[in-house]
């Protein structure tokens, strides 16, 4: 019987929880600093604190987070649990829909992209000028690990699996590739968007004849500004043409990316299958017990490649319109739980 190393998608709507298959993970994340080394943000929460204390920043936080939003502090939210034996895989597999899961990452986000909107122009001597409005915070993916601990789990038909240490640090490692492979998707596309928009809030472009030329002359230098594959069409500002890149959806390029950690399944780099248990096991299990343990696949790969490696492999594939093999992403901005 095979055994997959497990995980979870579907994007959030706004005000609608919905959970996302597989792990995400990336780069230290940047925020203009001040002279004191710290962002603007930061410094409002540090203040936050000093007139009302402690537990007015975590009520704030809180408010922020529910919402699905980036709060002051500037971090993707990590909730990782290996779980113990005998009950530990048992419990794992609540949260999976696939009931052999011998791992799992779930990951969620909130389906509200950064968009590129330009301030009203103003009139100056020589005509119009006009810049971007200021893009303060975005959604974050939120992510969930879990993984069985070294020990004997108790399968339903009574039977146990014996996880040793090396297992247990493999299936932990595979669930951090995808958690890793989504962190950086996202800031290759929705924080990559959220600075570039940035640049062009800082000052308004030269002047054009009229309030609407202004906005197109911004529109074409910042849609020359973004990577190829982020550029939505059109010469002037639109938010439907913008989702239609950025969207976490199938057939845009935000859901292809958000959709390239799906690949270490189709590839079976996570694939498992059960074995007899390993004659060199120290372990004493439960009394008459029936025990198996864990094997490699022929295509296991645990360290597999990085995530920078194999997103820039998978993200030159793209077509607009297409979805990665096997994702999950429905038109209608869910997705249905799913495991692999």
């Amino acid at each position: 019987m095979r055994q997959r190393v497990g995980s979870m998608w579907a994007p959030r709507q706004a005000g609608v929880p919905v959970r996302m298959d597989r792990t995400a993970g990336g780069a230290p994340r940047h925020h203009p600093r001040s002279r004191h080394g710290l962002s603007a943000e930061q410094e409002s929460v540090l203040e936050l604190q000093r007139l009302a204390g402690n537990s007015a920043v975590t009520r704030a936080l809180e408010a922020g987070r529910s919402s699905g939003r980036v709060t002051s502090v500037d971090a993707v939210e990590i909730t990782r649990q290996g779980m113990a034996p005998e009950m530990g895989l048992q419990q794992l597999r609540e949260h999976a829909t696939n009931k052999q899961s011998l791992a799992l990452t779930r990951r969620s986000i909130l389906d509200e992209p950064p968009m590129m909107r330009p301030e009203p122009a103003d009139k100056v001597k020589d005509g119009y000028r006009t810049k971007a409005q200021k893009v303060r915070s975005i959604p974050e993916p939120e992510i969930e690990e879990w993984w069985p601990k070294e020990g004997f789990h108790k399968l339903l038909d009574g039977s146990y699996l014996e996880v040793d240490h090396d297992w247990e640090e493999r299936l932990e490692k595979g669930e951090d590739e995808h958690r890793d492979d989504a962190r950086l998707a996202w800031e290759k596309t929705w924080k990559k968007v959220q600075e570039t928009i940035n640049q062009f809030a800082d000052k308004p472009g030269p002047p054009e004849a009229t309030p609407e030329a202004a906005k197109k002359a911004l529109w074409k230098r910042y849609v020359k500004a973004l990577p190829k594959d982020l550029q939505p069409e059109g010469d002037t500002p639109s938010d439907s043409k913008q989702r239609d890149v950025l969207s976490v959806r199938p057939g845009t390029f935000m859901g292809w990316m958000w959709e390239i950690t799906v690949v270490r399944d189709t590839r079976n780099y996570h694939e498992t299958t059960t074995v007899a248990r390993s004659l060199s096991s120290t372990k004493t299990p439960p009394r008459d017990a029936s025990v198996v343990g864990i094997g490699k696949h022929k295509d296991f790969q645990i360290k597999g490649p990085e995530s920078e490696a194999l997103i820039e492999e998978v993200r030159k594939n793209y077509t607009p319109g297409r979805s990665i093999i096997g994702s999950k992403l429905k038109d209608d901005g869910t997705a249905g739980n799913a495991t692999k």
